[in-house]
């Protein structure tokens, strides 16, 4: 016995509701594809910007780092100048030099020899490094390296307070020892011979010491500002 066709509608309606919402619900697979395509995207922005790079920042310095730094460097610059220069008497004879004058003579002549092969009166003229001037001079160009070398990494991330307040005291060891070497002529040893004098070298390097101490002592107070201020809020 057939029953009403009209009764079997129903359920295949049902069906037919059934088989959009089975194909509507997602796959594992496409679960898994959809989860592989979230990872994230580096951003262009960021990547384009030139400090993404560049380690240094310059903005990190204030304006006492950068009068000590560029001091420093110019202190650097200025050793390989002329600091000591001297011109021989023409009367005189080089038999009335003393033996630490020969010596002294002796070593510039081996870095200038066109000094001794004249049969003019030597005029010639030191840096701060050269023969005749004095190993421990030395001293101020590694002083300066140390210094330029230490506000230059101030501006990398991570280092900018790493030693806050103690490289002022470099500082004050480099410029001190500029000032002995200004005053400290060694050709003044040959005076009897003739005049000594200073060179333009050692008269911009002296400039160039004395704006580092004023570029440390910029610090000071900035530093001193900043304390001042902190402590406001706690004594108020």
């Amino acid at each position: 016995m057939m029953g009403d066709p009209g009764l079997l509608r129903p359920e295949k309606r049902s069906q037919a509701r059934a088989v959009p919402q089975a194909e509507a619900q997602p796959s594992p697979q496409d679960d898994a594809i959809r989860a592989a395509g979230d990872v994230p995207q580096p951003q262009k922005g960021i990547a384009g910007r030139p400090d993404a790079w560049f380690p240094f920042d310059f903005r990190r310095l204030r304006r006492g780092d950068l009068i000590a730094a560029i001091g420093s460097f110019l202190v650097f610059i200025f050793l390989f100048l002329p600091w000591y220069g001297f011109a021989a008497a023409a009367a005189q004879v080089s038999d009335s030099a003393t033996l630490a004058q020969r010596e002294l003579v002796l070593a510039i002549c081996s870095d200038q020899p066109a000094v001794c092969n004249s049969d003019t009166p030597p005029q010639f003229s030191v840096s701060a490094l050269g023969s005749g001037a004095g190993g421990w001079r030395f001293l101020i160009l590694v002083a300066a390296i140390i210094a330029v070398l230490y506000v230059l990494s101030r501006t990398l991330e991570g280092v900018e307070r790493a030693v806050p307040y103690r490289w002022q005291i470099l500082v004050g060891i480099t410029a001190l020892l500029v000032l002995i070497a200004f005053t400290a002529n060694p050709l003044s040893a040959l005076d009897s011979l003739g005049s000594s004098s200073r060179e333009a070298g050692a008269i911009l390097a002296l400039i160039a010491a004395i704006a580092t101490v004023v570029g440390a002592v910029l610090i000071l107070q900035e530093d001193k500002k900043q304390r001042a201020v902190s402590r406001a809020p706690d004594t108020a």
